[in-house]
């Protein structure tokens, strides 16, 4: 797989490398968000130990650690003599880093390595602290699991050790679209709504076709490359999926408040409540509240963070009894995928580029987000209204608002009018500095005029200025 962008992330490995004394290291991220090439890329041309950790045995891991110190080392009689504990393990490793030439050691999916060995990040963090750290040695612990990696090494046993951590994060918009250049911009932003931000799967979809054969090849085909990844992250995530899968299905669906995933589920709310919760510790769903909201506010909604799981919940899961041979699929395809594919890019996937579009280019923003509540629209009359980027600065006055369209026709004046009239039930709103909108077709002419009459307030964004810069 090609190797794109990840230029900040290497950067920060190679201060690592760059420094006189010993560093201790820890990456995580999610699974298929790219860790293990990077580090690979990374370890290309340095002396290092690599050990990537599977979940089996621990007389099993150490003999897959003895290989790799092996092979690194030129030690034959780790191959004939493996390991057989973690103590043995760690002075092998120093005698492996105690060669004068600086070293690189990767433990990788480190997450498995402490399910056997529960002692075994305070026998490491004990030994950095008596031997590791006067090596010449960069030692980096990295791996999947997200919430052990946040509780058990960054809060726990190693906390104070470490001298630096990264989460490894999904791609943006602009990231994505490295995949597929010879795309026109829509279709790059339909592919990041298809394939959310993980390098994974968008290695998958090549410009060489166009999008919807990616769609059938990779997705929608049984046979396809990833028609199963959703139902296999899940099952690696998580010891019982059923009911997790039958939350997820009813945020696809578009059930976003708490009450109305219980209700599409068959899950009383404190089930349902739970389940988020876990989910949201996974980093597969978001609670979201409005941007002027307190962060105790009960006004939550939740959406599926992933952009590849939200469109298998939302088109491949539901309809696996469509998909046994290569004909269903395709008949979904054009019955089903393509006649609901820009719907389901407009939220919440286009809103997303947008405000990230904002808190790039609103100098005074300090958080960007949604809004919604209670918007009075006669003198007796209220209703519950959303508006689609909210801009807050530092003090929480709203900055700037915007409205983000992703339809055939071009946005025209009336929607600076409707901005206008709903901003004012926004707190904070008072002196709104900048409307933004963003519109996949474009802009009618009375808005183009209006924007060049006012290009302080008005401005106007396409797919194709999203990747402008």
């Amino acid at each position: 797989m090609e190797f794109l962008n990840r230029t900040d992330e290497l950067a920060a490995l190679e201060d690592l490398w760059a420094a006189r004394d010993a560093r201790f290291f820890v990456l995580w991220g999610r699974r298929r968000v790219g860790k293990t090439e990077l580090l690979t890329r990374f370890a290309e041309g340095r002396r290092a130990l690599y050990f990537e950790a599977t979940d089996t045995t621990e007389p099993a891991q150490l003999r897959g650690l003895s290989q790799e110190l092996a092979l690194a080392s030129g030690d034959e009689l780790l191959e004939q003599e493996p390991l057989t504990s973690w103590r043995s393990a760690l002075t092998a490793i120093a005698r492996f880093a105690s060669s004068g030439e600086r070293t690189l050691v990767v433990l990788d999916e480190f997450q498995f390595l402490a399910g056997r060995q529960r002692e075994l990040p305070t026998l490491l963090n004990t030994w950095w602290r008596r031997t590791g750290r006067a090596l010449p040695l960069v030692l980096v612990i990295a791996g999947s699991e997200v919430s052990f990696f946040r509780d058990e090494v960054l809060a726990g046993a190693m906390y104070g050790r470490r001298d630096g951590q990264l989460q490894l994060t999904p791609f943006d918009h602009r990231a994505a679209a490295l995949f597929t250049p010879g795309y026109s911009p829509a279709d790059r932003v339909r592919t990041y709504a298809v394939c959310g931000g993980m390098p994974y799967y968008l290695a998958r979809f090549t410009d060489d076709r166009p999008l919807a054969d990616n769609i059938l090849h990779n997705v929608l085909r049984p046979d396809g490359f990833l028609h199963q990844e959703a139902d296999l992250l899940l099952r690696q995530e998580l010891r019982d999926p059923g009911q997790y899968f039958s939350v997820l299905e009813a945020i696809a669906r578009g059930a976003t408040r708490n009450s109305q995933i219980a209700a599409l589920t068959g899950l009383d709310t404190a089930q349902t409540h739970q389940h988020l919760a876990v989910l949201e510790r996974l980093q597969l769903v978001e609670q979201r509240r409005p941007i002027t909201a307190s962060p105790r506010s009960k006004r939550t909604s939740y959406a599926i963070r992933d952009g590849f799981l939200d469109f298998s919940f939302r088109f491949v899961e539901p309809y696996r009894s469509r998909l046994r041979t290569r004909a269903d699929a395709e008949r979904h395809l054009h019955a089903t995928v393509l006649p609901q594919l820009d719907a389901f890019v407009s939220r919440p996937c286009w809103e997303r580029v947008c405000r990230e579009h904002v808190r790039r280019h609103e100098p005074e923003a300090h958080d960007v987000g949604a809004w919604w509540g209670k918007v009075r629209v006669t003198s007796r009359r209220t209703e519950e209204r959303e508006l689609d980027v909210v801009a807050v600065g530092s003090g929480g006055q709203v900055v700037a608002t915007g409205s983000s369209k992703w339809t055939n026709a071009p946005l025209d004046y009336g929607e600076e009018e409707l901005l206008t009239e709903l901003e004012q039930g926004v707190p904070g709103a008072e002196r709104v500095a900048r409307h933004w909108f963003f519109s996949r077709s474009g802009f009618s002419a009375r808005m183009q005029r209006l924007a060049e009459e006012q290009p302080d307030r008005i401005r106007l964004v396409t797919p194709a200025d999203v990747y402008a810069d």
